[in-house]
């Protein structure tokens, strides 16, 4: 249910269900499979037409579903965004780089979704995908047409040129990926000061 760069480790669960969880009501009855909730799993393609051509269940799930490992640091994890097409961001003093990617925000379906802090790691993904999670339901997962996903946009200009109007605009993912806010992950590098 995260991305193998996420850095908690409750988003690195060790065995895959398509519903890991049941729900509890305050009569003290507890049901598993009885609703139809969804869960989301970072995917493993990179393009809408590399994923499932149709709903997918048992084994043949897993290589669609990112795996992930959780590693033990004793420094702080943060993500800085920059907003300015095309520039990196540079970490503060005292903190060392550990990747480099694209600004994420959230993802919707089926009228449900999600998201994380944009200081986290998870929200600076490697590489941008149009579709970076896979919808599971019942016993099949897939990447449903009603799927989107959303990403922190870079402002161009200057800084007056932030207030105006947006300028809207259609294309490919190509033509977009250009105007994706660029993203760095830091590892504090420093003495802890009290």
């Amino acid at each position: 249910m995260a991305s193998h760069k996420e850095r908690k480790p409750d988003s690195c669960v060790r065995r895959f269900s398509i519903l890991p969880f049941f729900s509890c009501e305050p009569d003290d009855t507890c049901k598993y499979g009885y609703r139809d909730d969804k869960t989301y799993w970072l995917s493993t393609f990179d393009r809408y037409m590399d994923g499932p051509m149709a709903p997918l269940s048992g084994a043949d799930i897993r290589r669609f579903v990112s795996r992930c490992a959780v590693c033990v640091t004793t420094s702080l994890v943060m993500a800085v965004h920059s907003q300015r097409s095309m520039l990196t961001p540079n970490c503060p003093d005292g903190w060392r780089s550990l990747w480099t990617g694209y600004s994420f925000l959230m993802h919707t379906a089926s009228g449900e979704g999600g998201g994380q802090s944009l200081s986290l790691s998870g929200s600076c993904l490697d590489y941008f995908r149009a579709a970076p999670f896979i919808e599971c339901v019942g016993d099949v997962c897939d990447v449903s047409s009603n799927q989107l996903s959303f990403w922190l946009i870079s402002i161009p200009g200057g800084e007056r040129d932030q207030f105006f109007r947006t300028q809207r605009v259609v294309g490919s993912v190509n033509v977009l990926k250009q105007r994706i806010s660029r993203c760095r992950v830091c590892v504090y590098n420093g003495d802890r000061q009290n």
